[in-house]
């Protein structure tokens, strides 16, 4: 399961932009970016916007695929050529794990993800993959119900539910908490019956205002948002002020 979180102090912000200025301020946000989601987020949202294309070139220049084979690893890891690399980046991510960039490229992120996995299905977390292990990978059934919370630190929010795949569920967020006029939104994912919240404050001390948003996803609603509400009181510079702020389960049974 997903943690992430976000602290932010400053002064308060004002109301949101005209659209066109939404947008200018959404594209310089992920223009630079090295996750393929928020370029793609931007698409959902834009699709014939002033930067689609540079934004499609974008996201070609993420996801190279070299064809070329590599030598065997004396180690026994399975992941020897880039199109199985790609597959298993593919595979993880849509199992939910942290996978932000799909390119057949053995990043650190990759090997961290495959060690989460090793250990969730009690494996020694070497990051490597033996050939049975790739097998498991490949036959590990494919959540088909996804949901997804974006936020931003200053409060900006959203979430989604019973989308049939996790990319679709984590575009259609970002572009939500985007079109809130925040221009940092993170996102977090639950699949199935599993459930997030969000714990947010917003306090004064010494004349500063700060805020601060944290996102949980845990296998039920009340564990998620215990999590929530204890890890924003945790690091809040007013726990006082700490509440939850949204919900969602993946199965949309949050509004039951």
């Amino acid at each position: 399961m997903l943690l992430a979180l976000a602290l932010i102090a400053g002064p308060v912000v004002g109301t949101a932009q005209a659209q066109s200025a939404a947008e200018v301020a959404f594209w310089n946000r992920v223009r630079d970016s090295t996750s393929a989601d928020e370029l793609k987020a931007y698409l959902e949202a834009y699709p014939n916007g002033a930067f689609a294309e540079m934004a499609r070139a974008r996201l070609k220049q993420l996801a190279p695929i070299s064809l070329r084979p590599q030598m065997p690893s004396a180690s026994g890891d399975a992941l020897t050529d880039a199109t199985v690399i790609r597959e298993v980046q593919e595979r993880l991510y849509n199992l939910n794990y942290e996978i932000g960039i799909l390119n057949g490229q053995m990043t650190q992120e990759t090997r961290n993800a495959i060690r989460q996995w090793q250990t969730n299905v009690n494996h020694e977390p070497t990051g490597e993959l033996t050939e049975e292990e790739l097998s498991q990978l490949r036959n590990a059934r494919l959540p088909s119900t996804w949901g997804a919370l974006a936020y931003a630190a200053r409060g900006a929010s959203a979430v989604v539910w019973n989308r049939p795949s996790r990319q679709e569920a984590v575009s259609a967020a970002l572009a939500d908490c985007h079109a809130r006029a925040a221009t940092n939104c993170k996102v977090v994912t639950a699949a199935e019956t599993g459930c997030g919240a969000l714990g947010f404050y917003m306090g004064t001390v010494h004349r500063t205002t700060h805020w601060g948003a944290y996102a949980i996803v845990r296998p039920t609603l009340g564990q998620a948002m215990d999590l929530a509400l204890n890890e924003c009181r945790r690091q809040a510079k007013t726990p006082e002020a700490c509440g939850i702020r949204l919900t969602f389960c993946a199965d949309g049974s949050h509004k039951q």
